[in-house]
């Protein structure tokens, strides 16, 4: 079956979903007899974990063409279950903590170096914030790296920007991950606020390390007033929010909390959706209340700020001078903003969550496949070929006691209650005696006489 098909796989996930239960549930055998509350299972798994000489890109591989075009259901079979569990237990759950432990340490350099030491010259402080910055510049280079490479061997994915679908944009495979997006920004900002230390390049616009300020009590209606935000503080603010946010990854390591960290996901997906539509409206009242004149519209980023606050409910001065025409305007902007483009960012998240609620469990599995399938495709070719033939797929493997099996799987002894799941089929080998010889036809089935006599 699968050399005749190698692309079964994919083939079904595409046009006969419906059909990649049957295919699992035939790679699948249980034992009839039950041995100290345990009975033996054989999965035939062979081709499904696939052999890194016949597939060196892990991105062709069947773990990944599920998590790229299955649906979540799939996951919960157990065959599928029992691949994924044989590659995270074995190398995907170590290699995806390391990576984690990385950014555990990144965070610890950056939050004591720039953000509570931030305005010290001392030498251990300043010693902290470039090692950060060091450590930050090489993995943006290492990603980069990476992204080169994937580029040049044409291992992409397709992008279709705004839905477009004549819109083809390649990819490497590495960036198509948003997560991995969100690192390559982070590492970069603080890789650039480490360049630019004060310490060492003092610049005017800022009054300590980084850009810090000083806030200025003023009498007026505003209340406080600030000076204006450099861009070493929106490099520091970035960056504290893109290495915290990597945290919330290691919740794939947990079937439990995986699910959340499948909906972030998706949530950063639907908000930035509607966000760009925010923008366009933002934009488009901006300029006509610039139109207008009126006061504090009169330039169109600050007409676009106010409108941001606007949004936002925060007052400002220029807001008591606001004539009819313009108040209009902002009127119908709230009005499209608060209940228009929310409203329907929330009914898409809320059923967005329905799917989520109704199958939690396939998509944390389906989640925590993808980080597995991204970890094995930075191994190399030979590694992966060790804990591929560390599994014995060319030893036969057993039935019962004395009766051999082909090759091509492992077998499992588990606990006697999965006879009570709807996978349970007890030995689904069809038996004829007689001998293996070509000119000794199989007997007919009660279904080929009934044909032939009819």
């Amino acid at each position: 079956l699968w050399e005749a098909h190698p692309d079964l796989v994919s083939v079904l996930c595409a046009d006969a979903p419906n059909l990649v239960v049957d295919l699992l549930d035939g790679l699948m055998w249980h034992s009839q007899s039950v041995l100290n509350g345990k009975l033996r299972v054989n999965y035939y798994i062979q081709e499904l974990y696939s052999d890194p000489e016949s597939n060196p890109d892990a991105w062709k591989t069947p773990l990944s063409i599920f998590c790229l075009q299955g649906q979540p259901y799939m996951f919960m079979h157990p065959v599928l279950n029992k691949v994924l569990d044989m590659k995270w237990n074995r190398f995907g759950r170590n290699l995806f903590l390391s990576v984690q432990a990385f950014f555990v340490l990144l965070i610890g350099l950056f939050t004591t170096g720039f953000l509570k030491y931030g305005c010290s010259c001392e030498t251990t402080h300043i010693t902290i914030r470039m090692a950060a910055g060091g450590l930050s510049a090489v993995a943006l280079l290492f990603l980069t790296y990476v992204s080169v490479r994937q580029l040049y061997l044409r291992q992409v994915g397709i992008v279709h920007p705004l839905g477009i679908a004549r819109l083809r944009v390649p990819f490497p495979r590495l960036m198509l991950n948003p997560w991995n997006v969100l690192r390559y920004i982070c590492m970069a900002t603080t890789s650039v606020a480490a360049l630019r230390e004060n310490c060492w390049w003092p610049t005017s616009e800022n009054s300590c390390v980084q850009g810090r300020r000083e806030a200025e009590v003023d009498e007026g209606l505003a209340g406080v007033v600030v000076e204006d935000v450099s861009w070493d503080m929106v490099l520091l603010a970035v960056s504290a929010v893109l290495l915290w946010g990597q945290l919330l990854q290691v919740l794939t390591v947990s079937s439990q909390l995986g699910t959340l960290s499948f909906a972030i996901g998706r949530l950063i997906k639907q908000v930035a959706r509607n966000l760009f539509i925010v923008v366009i409206i933002v934009v488009a009242f901006a300029c006509a209340l610039n139109a207008l004149n009126d006061p504090g519209y009169m330039a169109l980023d600050q007409a676009v700020v106010d409108l941001i606050r606007v949004a936002l409910r925060v007052n400002t001065e220029d807001m008591l001078v606001v004539h009819s025409w313009a108040l209009m305007f902002m009127l119908v902007f709230a009005v499209l903003v608060h209940l228009g483009m929310f409203s329907i960012l929330i009914a898409q998240l809320v059923k967005g969550y329905d799917e989520l609620a109704a199958d939690q469990e396939g998509y944390s599995r389906m989640n925590r496949a993808f980080q597995c399938v991204e970890v094995e495709s930075f191994l190399s070719v030979k590694t992966r070929r060790r804990y591929y033939h560390e599994l014995g797929f060319d030893q036969p493997i057993e039935f019962d006691n004395g009766d051999e099996g082909p090759i091509g799987g492992i077998q499992c002894l588990e606990p006697a209650t999965v006879r009570a799941t709807e996978y349970y089929v007890p030995d689904r080998i069809m038996r004829c005696t007689g001998t293996a010889s070509a000119l000794d036809p199989w007997p007919p089935t009660r279904e080929v006489d009934e044909g032939q006599a009819a």
